[in-house]
């Protein structure tokens, strides 16, 4: 059956589009090449203000960066549990590593919400799906009933530009107070403690903006996980996936 289906749609690497795999061992020996033994606390320089602790498991770097935006651009779903495994690391890195969340899960203060930073609704009609929330509900899936979910608690209020290509300033310009909690969650955000996920840390503008907005919708602490960030130290970052947050 895996050979009728490749007859019909032939998988090529996400990355160097190679014939024969979504990613070939070629490339998927430079992804692994970028991917740190453990996840760990990073920060863009400059760091915007407000920014919360975040964790990232990998360097936006090379073939990676070509995969994260097939998957989610591209429609190359295949690529989820190859992702998965990079955004569960980042997640099980800033539960870990962060001690209010730690407290929170010991407490039994009520289950970690893992927040992923909302698209736009026209972005949603374009890819079919959410697929950033995709990788965050699999990214649960290794913590125990209730302590860990997945909670579509954001929305973009107001159009915003595509971040592809904006610089550090002009990002925090395009999403300032463009978000806000959705209506039906305010019970549940308030007072809870609350894990952001995005794919890629670029200039922090875009946690930045919903670290404000579950502020302000009352919850108690946030902190937050992408699977990769880039490097801002002088250079240029890696290549984007475009977006329209």
């Amino acid at each position: 059956m895996a050979a009728l289906a490749d007859l019909a749609l032939p998988l090529t690497c996400a990355s160097c589009h190679g014939p024969g795999s979504a990613v070939c061992p070629e490339c998927l020996a430079a992804v692994r090449s970028v991917v740190w033994p453990y996840p760990r606390p990073v920060r863009p320089s400059p760091c915007p203000d407000r920014l919360p602790r975040v964790w990232a498991a990998a360097a936006f770097e090379g073939p990676l960066a070509g995969v994260v935006a097939a998957y989610k651009d591209d429609g190359r779903r295949d690529l989820a549990p190859l992702l998965a495994g990079l955004m569960a690391g980042a997640v099980d890195g800033a539960v870990r590593g962060a001690p209010e969340l730690r407290r929170a899960l010991a407490a039994g203060n009520g289950p970690v919400l893992v927040v992923p930073v909302p698209s736009s609704a026209s972005a949603r009609r374009r890819r079919g799906d959410f697929p950033l929330a995709r990788l965050a509900t699999l990214a649960c899936d290794g913590f125990g009933p209730g302590e860990v979910v997945t909670a579509d608690a954001l929305r973009l209020r107001r159009r915003v530009a595509d971040q592809a290509g904006l610089g550090a300033r002009e990002r925090q310009v395009n999403l300032e107070h463009a978000m806000q909690v959705r209506e039906r969650w305010w019970p549940v955000v308030a007072r809870a403690s609350c894990l952001l996920v995005d794919d890629v840390l670029t200039t922090g503008a875009t946690l930045v903006e919903a670290a404000r907005a579950l502020r302000a919708g009352g919850a108690r602490t946030v902190v937050a996980a992408t699977m990769c960030a880039t490097s801002r130290r002088g250079g240029a970052p890696g290549r984007l996936p475009a977006d329209s947050r």
